[in-house]
């Protein structure tokens, strides 16, 4: 059965991050993670990758990089995305656990949706969300 998250990781540009947000997927259970256009086209496979991934070269043997949100988005029926303070405009701003809990049994397929280290994500990526969550 596929997993009912996703997480999806949009231009990001450490080879590292991927590797470790890969680890923490698989130390959470959960193993869908797309990548989209990341600054290194070969981020997958790339030694700081594969190092930072200790244990979870099955997330990343797995990962797909696409070009688009939307194309990572495929498939999935609620999409959060990530922002370190509450915004003002677009999807509604929840805190995670709460949101969370009030997805349970919904019969959803949900992404987490990350954006750029330096950035975070584009008001366009925000705005393809349902929900903006303030981590």
């Amino acid at each position: 059965m596929a997993d009912s998250t996703r997480f999806i990781l949009v231009n990001t540009s450490h080879a590292g991050n991927v590797g470790a947000a890969a680890r923490a997927m698989k130390v959470m259970g959960f193993t869908d993670l797309v990548l989209v256009q990341p600054r290194f086209p070969d981020v997958l496979v790339q030694e700081e990758t594969v190092a930072m991934a200790s244990g979870a070269a099955d997330v990343l043997v797995r990962a797909r990089v696409v070009p688009t949100l939307a194309d990572a988005l495929d498939g999935i029926t609620w999409a959060c995305a990530t922002a370190m303070t509450p915004r003002d405009f677009g999807p509604p701003t929840f805190a995670p656990r709460p949101h969370f809990e009030s997805l349970v049994g919904t019969g959803h397929r949900v992404a987490l949706v990350f954006g750029p280290e330096r950035t975070g994500l584009s008001n366009e990526d925000v705005y393809r969300c349902h929900a903006c969550l303030s981590i």
